[in-house]
């Protein structure tokens, strides 16, 4: 049988990635912030006259796509956590 040999996986790092990182954040945030304001604007008519405060619908248009944003990200790292692991063997970090 032949040994398969594994590649060392290369950390995420350098100009490329924070260039990547920064078009998907951007990305994201477009789309969460329209997402955001179509469900404001579906749900504001339907709320009580006492409860339409634009304050607070411009507080969650604002606050909503980052909330979404930082979910999303967490999606992703655990993704890509769980799709490759890392590998301890053979670094020399005093386990067994």
């Amino acid at each position: 049988m032949v040994a398969k040999i594994s590649s060392p996986t290369k950390p995420r790092l350098g100009c490329g990635f924070l260039v990547a990182s920064a078009v998907v954040t951007c990305v994201f945030l477009a789309i969460n912030g329209l997402i955001v304001m179509n469900l404001v604007n579906a749900v504001l008519p339907t709320l009580p006259s006492d409860m339409r405060d634009h304050r607070v619908a411009q507080g969650i248009v604002f606050l909503g796509p980052l909330a979404l944003l930082v979910v999303e990200w967490w999606v992703f790292d655990v993704a890509m956590d769980w799709l490759r692991p890392i590998d301890d063997a053979g670094k020399g970090n005093g386990r067994t």
